[in-house]
């Protein structure tokens, strides 16, 4: 079974540091795939079809080397779905002339995400746009030979039963599809879910799960840390999966809080427990001396579509302790952590003020303590959630 990340997050790129970090930690955290698909990558998406520059190349052949040597596959992901046009002979030729140099620079394994697009069907001849996608997507395998190639289709979440049959009957059968459940993201996924994706495309789905990714508040102007453990996965589903990545959030160390109780689930299947892998998660990333004031900042930190009541809401008696945390959160080790969360101890420092009473201006468009809220209508947030999720404002 394959288990790792995918980076398909909107928002600032990661730099080479942080992904080789990321890599260690997925070595000593039994994972082995690593997806690099960022959509605010130019080259990625935007550009697909233009060659990436030395600077790019250079962290490519680092990340690949370095993965290798820890025995996790790295996967190159293109998306260009925005301007493609299905049926052109130029266009084809570029996507295969842009794979083949990154297969040169060193990736075996390659994905092509056609997610978040509008669903058009652009070029001649295909009778649907499954057709045309499925097409694309043998073509290359046709022409390159990959050792995997990946599928992000353009409906990736539901079942959208028309859609998913045809490409389950035309794609070639070593092809994985990727499929998020029955939302973008989803706050259960079942063994009814994975169940319906085989029975429709006769394959097991490669789950890409959107948590703990944090992108769509910062696309709506909002700052929000999802620190709390995978909840809501039914440990039956691993049986009936072809692998499973999760997106981690803008702010890559503190991913790792949540990404590491994804390994414990996929370790430890039904006798999972996500608050006891949390607290494994902190003892594992940080110094014993660090781990009480760590873990209130989780508490703090924890709320997620899963459980949007679920952060710590400080009140007049905790003024002392949060203070103190935010005092020795500053002598953590790990610096990314703190430069990383930096926006978020400011906030939590005003909240102490307003709590001893001061007047205090608060950035409003950042969340933590208690607030869990997301400018979505309930329209919205069915199509985004599967249902609707409570929110909660106490220092918005």
């Amino acid at each position: 079974m394959q288990i790792g990340i995918v980076e398909g997050f909107y928002g600032p790129l990661w730099d080479k540091i942080t992904r080789l970090s990321m890599i260690e930690f997925m070595y000593r955290n039994n994972m082995n795939i690593y997806i690099y698909g960022p959509k605010w990558d130019p080259y990625h998406r935007d550009r697909w079809y233009s060659p990436y520059p030395s600077n790019y190349v250079e962290m490519f052949v680092d990340l690949i080397d370095y993965a290798n040597r820890r025995g996790i596959e790295i996967v190159y992901a293109i998306s260009p779905g925005l301007t493609i046009d299905y049926s052109s002979k130029t266009d084809l030729n570029k996507l295969v002339k842009k794979l083949e140099r990154m297969m040169e620079i060193g990736f075996s394994s390659l994905a092509i995400f056609l997610d978040d697009i509008p669903p058009v069907l652009r070029g001649k001849g295909f009778k649907s746009l499954a057709e045309a996608q499925a097409s694309l997507v043998n073509y290359i395998d046709e022409e390159l030979s990959p050792d995997k190639i990946m599928f992000c289709p353009t409906y990736y979440w539901k079942i959208k039963e028309d859609y998913l049959r045809e490409l389950g009957e035309i794609l070639e059968s070593n092809v994985y599809i990727m499929w998020t459940g029955q939302a973008i993201v989803p706050i259960k996924i079942t063994l009814d879910d994975v169940k319906a994706f085989y029975e429709v495309t006769g394959r097991k789905a490669f789950i890409w799960d959107n948590y703990p990714v944090n992108d769509y508040f910062l696309l709506r102007g909002y700052n929000r840390l999802h620190l709390g453990p995978f909840e809501g996965r039914d440990p039956r589903i691993w049986e009936y999966i072809s692998g499973y990545v999760a997106n981690p959030m803008i702010e890559a160390e503190a991913s790792k809080i949540p990404l590491y109780t994804l390994s414990r689930f996929y370790v430890e299947k039904q006798n999972y427990d996500p608050e006891k892998s949390l607290d494994e998660a902190i003892r594992s990333l940080f110094p014993e001396e660090e781990y009480d004031t760590v873990k209130y900042f989780v508490e703090l930190n924890k709320a997620s579509p899963f459980n949007p009541y679920a952060d710590k809401v400080p009140t007049e008696k905790d003024i002392q302790k949060l203070s103190n945390a935010l005092k020795e959160l500053m002598n953590i080790r790990n610096k990314d952590f703190l430069r990383e969360t930096r926006w978020i101890r400011e906030k939590l420092k005003s909240i102490s003020e307003k709590l001893s009473g001061k007047s205090v201006k608060m950035n409003h468009r950042i969340q933590t303590a208690g607030d869990y809220y997301l400018d979505m209508d309930r329209e919205e947030m069915i199509f985004f959630f599967g249902e609707v999720i409570k929110t909660r404002k106490i220092w918005i």
